[in-house]
């Protein structure tokens, strides 16, 4: 039987198996790690030689010497000759080697210990002193909201660790059902990077735990408690010294990094309306605003900040308010033009900062600031890469192929091309020109006959889904459109990529501008093509695109006709406080823009058909918005359909699960539109 795109889909684990991720630059320059297949290789700048020296898995580099963690501990490798020592330690939450490559920290069981990078000299640092305390781990909204994956970090010379006490006896405990007797082996959890947009900047793993007893969670939903996050300096003999700032107005322990001689971290207030960067002394732990950023609806922390150049000017993204423009700050001064929305920090190395940053919303390039500003990519596509010692790298991904270049030497990268041709149309409609992908089938005939519509977006904040790359998303767009649908996907307001103003202006409604935004795109595209029915529209959705289609048939039965409705959110009170006061404010103060925003007050309205999916251990959707759901439109005597996935997370990590549910979304599709 010939395999199809569905099956191809989940076989390649979304078209990353063989896929190159994780390229850094090493040792100033003379080394590039990289992760391919299931191993962890090295490419040497100066012979052009490659080699797979571990597995694939997380893993930092100090020096000339790698930390792979691995099941049982962790491997210290030499990327020069390949030696490799296997640490026994059990399994650990985090290990991180120090930038000399002498020692290694890492968290277990609550504590923070430290061992030398040959095996010897093991220390406890710290350890847990309450029940709901931790050492080095972040909380769950910086680990799911925040992009922060790391609670420790160590002092240029390895000498000291800032680290991150944090308890969480507040929050609020939630516990996660096993939905699989106690006697089956739970599945190993997926480390793949997802390319499916969730409610969130999440990095929960793709399984939830599966067997055993309930799991207890602490989970800090909107107007709830947050964690106590505390930092500490503590030096290798254990010593230690509180850092101070005013926790009670700025509660949120952002981001931190130590690549000068003191180290740097951002915290917010509660309403995110503030955000104060903080210079720790090393010797005292007293603290010294290095800078303060205010906006009226949050403040942005862009990845890759914030850092220190090495002769230690402040490297920081900030809006430029009188351009509606995220520009790159050195210092005191932009150093960008305005109208170069500036996305992420890729590298800060006396060659100069590299950043991402767009012009053209569909398109992603690098470009070097080094006293001049360079761009190092120019083919239109989605381009990423850092410079370091003199060593380029840059990774390319085009409508056709992606390209990764070591300075002038290329990477060659394995995964699989989609088995149907990618054939979109990226078009620019409406008033505002909405970006949107259009996808018609291959075997179509434009003025033969009307086809129906399946609109399947992101469309939210914090993820941008149109751009102009082969999109792995875009292979199940276009397999929608093989089946006999025009498929259409937009980035409405929200969405990043457009500037500042134009993501916050969903600011307290999740719904109204986000969803007419769809419904403009949907009419101008239906006058371009002329060839849609617009009396059998679909909306499919997943995270928070899974809550607008919901949002779409309950408020526009005039515009949609059917949903299928994953993941979603049905009260916005019980997702996570930071990302969601973030766009909603204090449930208690705006208590109206919550219940505007959910799902469960209008159950009554639906009128038509809805397919619900949810996974059972999803710990960023909690199951209970999807029950939850059900049971309002039950007791309403709203009929609709409902599927429940044990075992598996926010991201579907099951093969067959993954291709099966693409087969039961187009039966439920064809069977809802006639």
């Amino acid at each position: 039987m010939t395999e199809d795109l569905p099956r191809q889909y989940a076989r390649t684990r979304r078209f990353s198996a063989g896929a190159v991720s994780n390229l850094a630059i090493r040792a100033t320059g003379r080394f590039v790690t990289f992760l391919r297949d299931d191993g962890l290789w090295v490419f040497d700048v100066a012979s052009g030689a490659e080699r797979r020296i571990g597995c694939a898995g997380p893993h930092t580099v100090g020096g000339s010497r790698v930390c792979l963690q691995v099941a049982d501990g962790v491997s210290v490798i030499e990327l020069e000759t390949g030696f490799r020592n296997d640490l026994q330690l059990g399994v650990v939450g985090a290990a991180r080697i120090d930038p000399t490559g002498r020692w290694i920290a890492f968290t277990r069981d609550g504590a923070l210990e430290i061992i030398g990078a040959d095996g010897l000299d093991r220390r406890r640092l710290a350890e847990p002193d309450g029940e709901a305390v931790s050492w080095g781990m972040p909380e769950f909204a910086a680990r799911m909201s925040m992009g922060r994956e790391s609670g420790f970090w160590w002092s240029p010379d390895g000498s000291q660790l800032l680290v991150a006490r944090v308890d969480e006896s507040q929050v609020e405990l939630r516990y996660l059902p096993a939905p699989t007797p106690p006697t089956e082996p739970a599945p190993e959890p997926s480390t793949e990077p997802s390319t499916e947009p969730s409610s969130g900047p999440s990095t929960e793993p793709s399984s939830g735990p599966s067997s055993g007893p309930a799991q207890g969670i602490r989970y800090p939903a909107a107007g709830t408690a947050n964690a106590d996050v505390r930092l500490s300096l503590i030096d290798l003999d254990g010593r230690r010294r509180e850092v101070e700032w005013d926790r009670a107005e700025f509660e949120y322990l952002v981001q931190a990094s130590w690549s000068t001689s003191a180290p740097l971290f951002a915290v917010q207030s509660r309403d995110q309306r503030r955000l104060l960067i903080i210079e720790a002394d090393p010797t005292t732990g007293a603290t010294t605003l290095v800078r303060e950023v205010t906006d009226e609806h949050w403040v942005d922390l862009r990845p890759g900040t914030p850092k220190r150049t090495p002769d230690g000017l402040l490297v920081w993204i900030e809006r430029d308010v009188d351009c509606d423009t995220d520009r790159l700050l050195i210092g005191s001064e932009f150093v960008t033009p305005p109208g170069l929305q500036v996305a992420e920090i890729r590298s800060v190395a006396p060659d100069g900062v590299a950043f991402l940053a767009q012009s053209e919303p569909t398109e992603l390039h690098l470009y070097l600031y080094d006293g001049t500003l360079h761009r190092l990519t120019d083919e239109r596509g989605v381009h990423s890469g850092s410079v370091t010692g003199g060593t380029v790298v840059r990774d390319s991904r085009t409508m056709t192929d992606r390209r990764i270049t070591v300075s002038d030497h290329r990477l060659e990268t394995h995964e699989e091309r989609a088995l149907l041709d990618l054939d979109v149309d990226l078009v620019a409609v409406g008033p505002t020109e909405l970006r949107a992908a259009v996808f018609h089938p291959s075997w179509h005939q434009p003025g033969t006959a009307k086809l129906p519509v399946l609109l399947n977006p992101y469309a939210g904040p914090g993820f941008q889904l149109v751009l102009a790359y082969a999109a792995p998303y875009y292979a199940i767009s276009r397999w929608f459109a093989e089946q006999g649908f025009v498929v259409i996907s937009t980035d409405g307001l929200g969405t990043p990529g457009r500037g500042p103003a134009y993501e916050r202006a969903v600011q307290g409604d999740s719904v109204t501008y986000a969803l007419d935004d769809q419904v403009t795109a949907l009419e101008h595209i239906a006058a371009k093509y002329g060839d849609l029915d617009l009396d059998r529209v679909a909306f499919r959705g997943w995270s928070y695109s899974g809550f607008l289609a919901a949002a779409a048939v309950i408020h526009r039965p005039d515009v949609f006709h059917a949903a299928v409705v994953g993941a979603a959110v049905s009260d916005q009170r019980g997702y996570d406080s930071y990302w969601k006061e973030r766009f909603l404010g204090d449930p208690a103060a705006n208590p109206d823009a919550y219940r505007r925003s959910s799902l469960l007050p209008y159950a009554t309205k639906l009128t038509r058909p809805m397919l619900i999916v949810q996974g059972l251990a999803d710990t960023n959707v909690w199951p209970t918005h999807a029950l939850r759901l059900s049971a309002a439109l039950t007791a309403a005597g709203k009929p609709h359909d409902l599927i429940t996935l044990p075992g598996e997370g926010h991201r579907i990590a099951d093969e067959e699960t993954i291709a099966d549910l693409l087969y039961q979304e187009l039966a439920f599709l064809r069977r809802s539109l006639g």
